[in-house]
């Protein structure tokens, strides 16, 4: 019979119960599907149910029991030697860029002069115009381009087609929308503007020639750190712009810190040394840069350059909106008072005559005229005032700004009742005439009156008749006088001086104009009736070619009262050049007739200016300046400046 084994204890019936009641319910899989090939959850269910993708595309699924490709030595050189490749030609493309002096955008004017487009170049132009250019941080700026072969100074048109381009280049690289000038501050400085230095500096504009040394006058001095040189041109044939525009130049430089410079290269009437004894010197002493340097916009620019031409960007709307009329006045006067200063003769003669004529004034009729100075009382004193009365009348192609005359000119009378208010009937005044017109001196309506000078004056052909310098083209062959009639007219003084057949055959584009025979209205003669004067009469013949001897209507004195005449024209044939500018190179007959021509002009304005009064026309040149020989509390507070052209008030010029 078998043993009975023992009976185990309670824990570990227990633990035989829990394994026997985890295994009595074993985990079933999950089911899915109603089919027996899809029931039960596998790794089928986890892919795609897509088609098995094609050989030739690669798996999705990761490629057991293989290595990773290592890579290959030969396509890491392969790709460092390609990389490097790019890098050089990216560096050489941008160098060559900087080297070629490769501007961005350029402006230039088409043959018109009048239109301008933006466009882009990869070379500097062969003429000066503003550039927009682009540093290597791709931000735009601009500069003037002047090439460093051309002359200086430039042509007129040159400097004013660089002030009109640099207003659309500046708006163009500022990406702002055009505005009318004057909105802009006189001294708006655009942030995009780079000088011309600061451009070479950077590669935009090549660099000064190594051979571009100073003149020996120079002395070895520094280049000015700023300047402002006034360009004496052709752009304008009167004498009274051009003075303004230095005065106020000459003040303007000092008023901001440039040094200020005169160029009389194209001067008209010869050399500024001709007229002035002071030419003014930089203080401290410096010299001019390169002429590439100078220009004559924007006005933030080192080097400024103003002439005639450029006078509506320097002195237009936006200098007259900074300053007033009392500060332009006075930049006026800083200037007449450092430059002029006529040669010693011509001053001396003015002070001369100027005591003579008071002095005559001082011994005149004794005993005060019945109707009184200035209608004043027998019993406003002892003595009787007296002085001098300066009057002025411009001819010519200036006409008033009063309507009732903008076509004509003020009548003569009309002066000389002015002035006759001004000083009532005492005959111990004396009043003192200047004018364009030597008609004038002879004036029905200007009797009493007296010449202001008469060391350098014109003459009219009915008095070169008289002194026997008149007369037809002879049997001598020699031509008739050639007297100064009707004013100052620029064609007439482009004219001055000219051989006979350069008036009436092909010349040069831009020379002077043939002197054309016009008429006015509206002038009396000696008998009062009206009279049409024309401005060049002519007895000759142009098949005449031997030398002539020709007397003008301007005459002068090396001793007072003797007449410069027989201006002989020499050297006609070596004179006779094609492709010669008279205005700005004139003959020397032409010369001589400018020079006195613009020592006529000085000495009456010398004479003028020590009058007691002035009665003139604020349309002239001549009238504005005489103001500012007076004085402001002359002119203005004392009014003995006096103006005949309507309302008008002073100003320094139009603009």
């Amino acid at each position: 019979m078998r043993a009975r084994s023992p009976r185990p204890d309670h824990a570990e019936q227990q633990r035989k119960k829990m394994l026997l009641s985890s295994r009595s319910n074993p985990p079933k899989p999950l089911i899915f599907g109603t089919t027996k090939s899809d029931r039960y959850l596998s790794i089928k269910h986890l892919l795609p149910s897509t088609p098995i993708p094609s050989p030739s595309l690669p798996s999705i699924l990761p490629r057991h029991g293989k290595k990773p490709p290592k890579l290959n030595s030969r396509r890491i050189v392969r790709s460092i030697l390609w990389l490097s490749f790019l890098i050089a030609v990216y560096y050489l493309v941008s160098f060559g860029k900087r080297t070629s002096h490769q501007v961005a955008e350029l402006t230039f004017l088409t043959s018109l002069g009048k239109t301008y487009e933006i466009i882009e170049a990869s070379e500097l132009p062969d003429y000066p115009t503003p550039l927009a250019v682009t540093d290597a941080k791709g931000k735009h700026h601009w500069t003037i381009s002047i090439p460093q072969n051309l002359r200086f100074p430039l042509a007129p048109t040159e400097y004013a087609d660089i002030c009109s381009q640099a207003l659309e280049v500046g708006r163009h690289v500022a990406a702002k929308p055009s505005k009318p000038e004057h909105t802009a501050s006189y001294y708006h400085k655009d942030a995009s503007f780079i000088d011309v230095a600061e451009a070479q500096a950077r590669n935009f504009l090549p660099p000064e020639p190594s051979s571009a040394a100073h003149s020996s006058e120079d002395g070895g001095l520094p280049v000015c750190d700023r300047s402002l040189t006034y360009i004496l041109d052709a752009a304008d044939a009167g004498f009274g712009s051009a003075l303004l525009g230095i005065w106020l130049s000459y003040s303007l430089a000092r008023h901001e810190g440039r040094a200020f410079f005169i160029d009389d290269t194209d001067f008209p009437y010869g050399n500024f040394s001709t007229f002035f004894t002071s030419m003014p010197q930089p203080d401290p002493p410096c010299r001019l840069p390169p002429a590439s340097h100078r220009v004559p916009c924007p006005h933030q620019a080192n080097h400024l350059v103003v002439s005639a031409a450029t006078t509506p960007w320097i002195f237009g709307p936006a200098f007259h909106a900074h300053f007033s009329r009392r500060e332009i006045f006075d930049l006026a006067r800083e200037g007449y008072e450092a430059l002029f200063h006529l040669r010693p003769e011509d001053a001396a003669y003015a002070l001369n005559r100027a005591s003579k004529l008071r002095a005559a004034a001082d011994n005149g009729n004794a005993g005060p005229n019945s109707d009184g100075a200035r209608g004043q009382d027998d019993s406003d004193g002892d003595t009787v005032e007296n002085g001098l009365v300066g009057i002025h009348i411009r001819r010519g192609d200036r006409h008033p700004f009063s309507l009732a005359y903008a076509q004509n000119y003020i009548p003569p009378e009309q002066y000389m009742s002015t002035a006759r208010r001004l000083v009532g009937q005492s005959p111990h005044w004396r009043f003192l005439v200047a004018s364009d017109d030597a008609d004038m001196y002879e004036h029905v309506d200007l009797q009493g009156a007296q010449r202001a000078q008469e060391k350098v004056s014109l003459a009219s052909k009915r008095s070169l008749e008289r002194m026997g310098h008149g007369g037809g083209g002879g049997g001598g062959g020699g031509r008739g006088a050639l007297g100064w009639e009707g004013g100052f007219f620029k064609d007439v003084f482009w004219g001055l001086g000219l051989p006979e057949e350069l008036k009436w055959g092909p010349k040069k584009v831009g020379s002077p104009m043939p002197m054309k025979e016009k008429h006015r209205f509206g002038e009396k003669g000696a008998d009062g009736r009206e009279k049409r004067v024309h401005h060049h009469e002519s007895a000759h013949s142009g098949r005449n070619k031997k030398k002539t001897t020709t007397t003008t209507g301007v005459t002068g004195d090396h001793g007072e009262g003797e007449t410069v005449k027989g201006l002989v024209r020499q050297d006609r044939e070596a004179e006779r050049e094609p492709d010669r500018d008279y205005r700005t190179d004139p003959t020397k007959e032409a010369l001589q007739l400018r020079e006195l021509l613009g020592r006529a002009y000085l000495l009456d304005l010398a004479m003028l200016a020590q009058s007691d009064k002035v009665v003139c026309g604020v349309s002239a040149n001549a009238c504005r300046i005489l103001a500012v020989m007076l004085g402001w509390e002359r002119a203005f507070e004392k009014k003995d400046w006096n103006n005949v052209d309507g309302g008008y008030e002073w100003r320094i010029m139009d603009y």
